[in-house]
């Protein structure tokens, strides 16, 4: 039996729990972003999938545009300052760091949440020039520069070949998001099937036998052979 007296409210979820609502309402925002794309998305449905009211976001939030750059900081801004740390305090090889560092973007674009972002960027973003310039500056160019800074790191101690750091980060970043993209976009239809782990050692190895000044054969990790299916003959 409750022990409540009667005539008391039980308090609103907002009440009840305002250290924790700028998180919640970010959570509830990279859902209907991510449902209904930013043009699609309203504040009354981030507001409903929270559950406070609408003016509540506005304690925190003065527009669906500040709302939409807060869950990009908060959510795949954190994993790209996480990887700049990553790539400042390692002290191993740089191959290692390469290797390393394409796995943990791996990782990070295979997010569904992280994946959902990078989708809505590359497809509605171009009409919100300045959302979609604090996505690259944020996002895309930080990340770019990481792999440029390694790259350039390799070059230096004579580990990796005398390849341009800058376009080598476009081409690594580029490989390995736009693969990731693909396996968990078009992954099940795909007849040639290919675990995720299998297709990053592949990728991995890949750019390793590009960029390593002497390629050897146990630098790399280890990668799967994915055989197509036999067609029959006709």
């Amino acid at each position: 039996m409750s022990t409540r007296p009667r005539g008391d409210k039980v308090p609103p979820r907002w009440h009840r729990r305002a250290d924790a609502r700028p998180d919640e309402l970010l959570s509830a925002a990279l859902e209907v972003f991510g449902e209904r794309g930013f043009a699609g998305a309203r504040l009354e449905d981030v507001a409903q999938r929270a559950g406070v009211t609408k003016g509540t976001i506005y304690l925190y939030f003065d527009s669906k545009e500040t709302l939409f750059r807060e869950v990009v900081r908060a959510g795949v801004g954190a994993a790209v300052a996480s990887g700049e740390q990553f790539v400042r305090d390692y002290q191993g090889p740089t191959a290692e760091l390469l290797a390393t560092f394409m796995r943990r973007l791996w990782e990070a674009m295979r997010d569904p949440a992280n994946a959902r972002l990078a989708r809505l960027a590359s497809s509605e973003l171009g009409s919100f020039p300045d959302l979609l310039r604090m996505y690259m500056d944020e996002v895309v160019l930080r990340t770019r520069r990481s792999i440029s800074a390694i790259v350039e790191r390799g070059v230096t101690r004579g580990e990796f070949r005398a390849v341009s750091p800058v376009l080598a980060g476009r081409m690594v970043q580029a490989l390995c998001v736009h693969v990731a993209q693909a396996q968990g976009f078009i992954g099940a239809f795909d007849r040639d099937k290919a675990s995720d782990e299998q297709v990053v050692d592949a990728v991995v190895d890949l750019v390793m036998h590009g960029v390593l000044a002497t390629p050897i054969a146990d630098k790399c990790p280890r990668t799967h052979i994915i055989k197509s299916p036999r067609r029959r003959r006709q």
